[in-house]
């Protein structure tokens, strides 16, 4: 056997279910290949939590002779006269198959339903990330001192359009749609321009749809921007803006 195959009966051999021929394979394997012997410990431990969620039950001494009195007469003397019937002898064992393939489903079984629950955890997450960017963004929105700017593309043709909220008390909201998808090792990086200082308000991917949103906390003492800008960045960010600018958007306009 290969050293899959032998890997792969692990779960048998600690739910001794392979055959003494399996068995004895395995146990010459793990002689020679410390990270089976670590995998079969774990697997072992599985094997002796199995049956032990539930405490076993003890039947009452008295239920076996309630159980039998309750056998009316004559069907008792059916059973005695059963018992007494010739019997024949029994049929030829079946040839034994690789029982390791029950426990391997079983492994499968389980797998399926760690990626399951992962999965849903992670939508649980996405959902819970959503909920708070729209609070934010309701927040933002409905600050007495925000400032709303509509970011324009720059190059002739362009579809990208994007808006930032910004709130010295609330915070800044940044929201765009059609935005093209970057090359690998890029991304788009968001500044505020207050007279002809840029400064990063954060690095953003856009979705498979174009569209992309980042929430950014505001200093209490900053200044209002006149302009707000998005250039393509190598991954990571600038410490300046690069060419090209995607969008530009002044508080005037």
């Amino acid at each position: 056997m290969t050293h899959d195959e032998l890997k792969d009966a692990l779960p048998a051999y600690a739910l001794d279910a392979l055959d003494a021929a399996e068995r004895a394979a395995v146990e010459a394997h793990l002689l020679a290949c410390a990270s089976c012997g670590e995998e079969l410990i774990v697997l072992q431990r599985v094997a002796d939590g199995i049956g032990l969620e539930a405490p076993p039950v003890t039947p009452p001494p008295s239920l076996k002779a309630r159980v039998l009195g309750s056998i009316p007469a004559r069907a008792t003397d059916s059973l005695d006269a059963w018992r007494q019937l010739p019997r024949a002898a029994p049929p030829p064992a079946a040839p034994r198959r690789r029982s390791w393939l029950l426990p391997l489903a079983a492994a499968a079984s389980v797998a399926v339903a760690a990626a399951a629950m992962y999965y849903a955890n992670a939508q649980r997450s996405a959902l819970s990330s959503l909920a708070r960017d729209r609070q934010q963004m309701e927040r933002v929105m409905a600050a007495p001192d925000v400032l709303q700017v509509q970011l324009k593309p720059q190059a002739p043709g362009g579809t990208a359009r994007a808006r930032a909220y910004w709130s010295r008390t609330a915070g800044m909201i940044f929201v765009a749609e059609n935005l093209p998808i970057l090359s690998r090792g890029q991304v788009y990086q968001l500044w505020t321009i207050t007279g002809t200082a840029a400064a990063s308000a954060g690095t953003l991917i856009p979705r498979p749809d174009g569209t992309a949103m980042i929430a950014v906390p505001i200093d209490s003492q900053a200044r209002r921007p006149d302009a707000f800008g998005v250039t393509v960045e190598p991954t990571g960010g600038s410490p300046s803006p690069t060419l090209p600018i995607v969008m530009l958007g002044a508080s005037g306009q």
